[in-house]
């Protein structure tokens, strides 16, 4: 690992104007606040004495407990008067603090707030690991990762039993392409094999291939914070004859969002009929086309980001739901916390997080038998509902813009052949990197057009190539840009190169969308399984290998045998009519039909059980 430069860091913390030169200014502001907000928790009974007799340490305990509690149920603007009310009784409290930040940076309007809270902490604790670790998720959230990494770096070395902190900081720096310390990552996770251990069950996806490790990781997480699941109910009473099924979908990413990418069809092609359909939007960023799409496609939208918990079940209990799906898992800004309250006597985890939620009160996961085959059932706490074809759905009304480019324009050779990969930077480890390299030493005038996003790993990137004796310059960078524009760039690479612990989920499909072929290699866990299903279903099961070495010799044939590229293109093509992939309305019948038979194991009085469906 490499060594942060602790001693700049913690000067950092010292003296926070050079770094953050707007806090002071927002700290003035806060300040000329002060009073007001006195008066205002006086008048609300959230400045009371402590009870007769009681330590004032005693009492700040006991309000810290109570806003862990309210932070829990999302209970924001309690936690916080129960934060602010310790902080008045004791204002050199880190821990009071620590929590008032970790509460303000779930409001992405608040990130300085935050940012002053637990600086507040810093100076009083400076050597609590905790705080640096808080930190660097703050830096995390302001798009500030690199710095970030050197924070949670700190935080380990404070204390290397914070294993949030190390998760987090394995899992930015392979954002970053930052291969220093690879080798060591099977020692790192051998330490989140202890029971008890919290992490980030997302930040372990690109890390390994391993699904009962992925298992236990969701597992702890949800002991530690989400206890007592609520059974689902015994049915007892009748239903009107025809009455519709009732699904709930939930979600912050009601918008341009890789998921709406894939389900906006599947929302628009249900049958309305047998469904109703209601949206529950706990946060969506954007107000988009794909926004309004998904609203038009609801009978009833719901906008419930400012809900608690308690409230949020209240709400759908009131809409009574027969069926609630989850999009979210473990992805960023995901709410379990209700299903495992219960929002409907049916709960099934879907398309959002490609592992296991470990939620006891999750009844069903959706998946195939290529992404789960029946040995590999163990690693999944919810029973599965098996898609005839592909799990993934997807919009077959997807738009592919009309761009006057040529490749050229994006920087590459109008000869030669045009590999890929735009899966996001943290999917790639040395393990595929090794391989490409070796590709391109094979095919002496190709290119790898990499996707870098914002552009910051570009160098490093052509430095590892330089380490494998490919030149630097064969590296050409792909920035972001809107996806209908992504589509039709797409026409201009030759083969899109596959990772291996997280395949191409979303962007698989975008490829095979836009006419482009994918090679992966299948592995264990759900997250390495999904291109070869993808693949099978789109009728390019020749594309999907199981081993290193059968990707690369793949992989090296589609790029010496220009008949045997023309002849995958004109499948891929003709899959667009006859595949299941791109069937957005057989997958939506295949889709409802299994639902239904969920339901209606429900309604028989049978607890949940592992189904599928045959193709219709």
């Amino acid at each position: 690992m490499s060594q942060p430069n602790q001693t700049s860091k913690l000067a950092v913390m010292r003296d926070t104007k050079p770094q953050f030169p707007e806090f002071e200014k927002f700290a003035t502001s806060v300040t000329s606040q002060e009073r007001a907000k006195f008066a205002y928790e006086m008048k609300h009974g959230l400045r009371a004495n402590q009870a007769k007799g009681e330590q004032t340490k005693e009492t700040v305990q006991k309000l810290l407990k109570k806003a862990r509690a309210e932070m829990m149920k999302h209970e924001a603007k309690s936690a916080e008067a129960v934060l602010r009310q310790a902080i008045s009784l004791e204002p050199d409290n880190a821990t009071a603090h620590a929590l008032l930040c970790e509460l303000l940076m779930k409001d992405s309007a608040r990130l300085l707030e935050a940012l002053a809270s637990i600086l507040r902490a810093v100076k009083l604790e400076p050597k609590e690991s905790g705080h640096y670790a808080l930190v660097g998720t703050l830096l995390m959230l302001m798009q500030k990762s690199e710095e970030a990494i050197d924070y949670f770096e700190i935080a380990v070395k404070f204390d290397p039993k914070n294993y949030i902190a190390l998760a987090r900081m394995m899992h930015l720096k392979a954002h970053h392409l930052r291969w220093d310390d690879f080798d060591k990552i099977p020692t790192y996770l051998k330490q989140f094999n202890k029971g008890g251990i919290l992490s980030d069950p997302f930040a372990f996806l690109s890390l390994c291939d391993d699904g009962d490790f992925q298992k236990h990781r969701s597992i702890s997480m949800v002991r530690a914070k989400h206890t007592n699941p609520v059974k689902a109910p015994i049915f007892t009473g009748q239903r009107a004859e025809g009455q519709k099924i009732r699904i709930g979908y939930f979600s912050n990413d009601f918008y341009n969002h890789a998921t709406m990418q894939l389900m906006l069809g599947l929302l628009e092609t249900h049958d309305r009929s047998r469904f109703e359909l209601y949206l529950y939007d706990y946060g969506s960023k954007l107000c988009d086309l794909a926004h309004e799409r998904a609203r038009k496609s609801a009978d009833v939208f719901r906008d419930v980001r400012h809900m608690a918990t308690d409230e949020l079940v209240e709400q759908a209990t009131r809409d009574e739901l027969d069926i609630a799906v989850d999009l979210k898992g473990f992805t960023e800004g995901g709410r379990l916390d209700m299903f495992n309250s219960r929002v409907a006597p049916v709960q099934v985890s879907y398309l959002g997080y490609p592992g296991t939620t470990g939620l006891k009160s999750m009844d069903y996961m959706v998946a195939d038998r290529i992404t789960i085959p029946s040995t590999l059932r163990k690693h999944y706490t919810e029973n599965i509902l098996y898609m005839p074809h592909c799990y993934q759905p997807n919009d077959e009304e997807r738009y592919i813009a009309q761009v006057d480019d040529t490749r050229a324009s994006h920087g590459l050779p109008e000869d030669g052949f045009v590999f890929s990969s735009f899966n996001s930077p943290y999917k790639v480890t040395p393990r595929e990197f090794d391989i490409w390299m070796k590709l391109m030493k094979e095919v002496p005038d190709s290119v790898l057009w990499f996707y870098c996003g914002k552009g910051e790993i570009t160098e490093p990137l052509r430095r590892e190539a330089e380490r494998r004796g490919v030149d630097g310059h064969r590296i050409i960078p792909a920035r972001r840009v809107m996806p209908d524009v992504h589509l039709a760039r797409l026409k201009h690479a030759d083969l899109f190169l596959d990772t291996f612990n997280v395949n191409a989920h979303t962007t698989a499909s975008d490829a095979l969308w836009a006419g482009l072929p994918v090679v992966t290699k299948t592995g264990e866990q759900f997250a390495a399984r999904v291109a070869g299903s993808i693949l099978t279903a789109a009728g390019l099961e020749d594309l999907v290998t199981t081993t290193e070495k059968k990707y690369h010799d793949v992989a090296l044939r589609v790029a010496q045998d220009p008949d045997y590229l023309a002849d995958i293109r004109a499948r891929l093509a003709a899959s667009h009519s006859d595949a299941p992939l791109f069937d957005t309305k057989g997958y939506t019948r295949d889709f409802e039909r299994l639902l239904e038979k969920a339901f209606q194991n429900y309604i028989d009085g049978n607890r949940p059980k592992t189904m599928g469906i045959s193709a219709a």
